[in-house]
């Protein structure tokens, strides 16, 4: 059974349905936003470049993460004065479990399709939440996993590159829970864990947007697999619809460890 959504249509301006969005018009608010880290020079010297376009440029951290020019973050963080021009001074207070990683090509999968589809599994989806911010697709999303497991559920984006010359890029999103499913009489809980993806390489030279199809596997009522798609036009250096997030109150760190 197939379902569809237009999720990636209708919400390019939601990040999550655990966050809560405002302006940054607040120098007490605490924010969260995806982000690229630039001009790095030390744990309190460097600067994130957002989703949303603005410039983050850290003048106090309260984390020893290390970090590295161009690393995939998602950021806490609190104004301490706005530059003009986009440009924000901020402490940042933390990092939290964003997996970032490169896309799997649906032809690298077929040269030993067998063994390659069972290790990148095909276990379903709790729920998906997709936007595009910046040069990324970020899902959030969750699934079913053991309490005291330290077994790390594996995430990956395949992209269809059989179909590179198509009018549509298409990406399927896969989950290995490495037998953490309903179903085994396993005591389970469901997690939450964030993900993000760079798809702007993806565009062929001159093109500056195309259509994507995200699918991927998801729980129905009685945890039947059901097959989801859903669809967006993903636009080079289009911020308009990406929104730094306002934390207030909420639980934001993921639930689970993936890789």
């Amino acid at each position: 059974m197939k379902m569809k959504r237009n999720v990636l249509n209708l919400s390019l301006g939601l990040l999550s349905a655990f966050l809560f969005f405002s302006c940054l018009d607040d120098d007490d608010d605490v924010y969260v936003s995806y982000g690229v880290v630039q001009n790095f020079n030390s744990a309190s010297n460097y600067e994130i470049l957002t989703d949303k376009g603005n410039t983050l440029v850290v003048n106090k951290s309260y984390t020893a993460e290390t970090l590295e020019n161009d690393k995939r973050v998602l950021v806490n963080y609190e104004i301490l004065s706005d530059k003009g021009k986009n440009i924000y001074e901020v402490r940042v207070n933390g990092f939290y479990n964003l997996l970032s990683k490169p896309l799997i090509k649906e032809s690298f999968i077929l040269q030993d399709e067998e063994a390659r589809r069972d290790s990148i599994g095909n276990d379903p989806f709790s729920h998906i939440y997709a936007v595009f911010g910046g040069n990324f697709i970020n899902i959030d999303f969750e699934v079913w996993h053991l309490q005291d497991s330290n077994e790390k559920h594996m995430i990956n984006l395949v992209y269809d590159d059989t179909q590179a010359n198509a009018d549509t890029i298409y990406l399927t999103l896969y989950h290995n829970a490495y037998g953490e499913v309903p179903g085994k009489d396993l005591s389970l809980y469901r997690g939450a864990g964030r993900s993000s993806f760079k798809i702007s390489d993806l565009l062929p030279e001159g093109v500056s947007a195309k259509p994507v199809k995200l699918t991927w596997t998801q729980y129905g009522a009685n945890y039947e697999p059901l097959v989801y798609s859903d669809s967006g036009t993903f636009k080079l250096g289009n911020t308009s619809g990406t929104n730094e997030s306002l934390l207030r109150n909420i639980g934001f760190d993921s639930s689970i460890v993936v890789k």
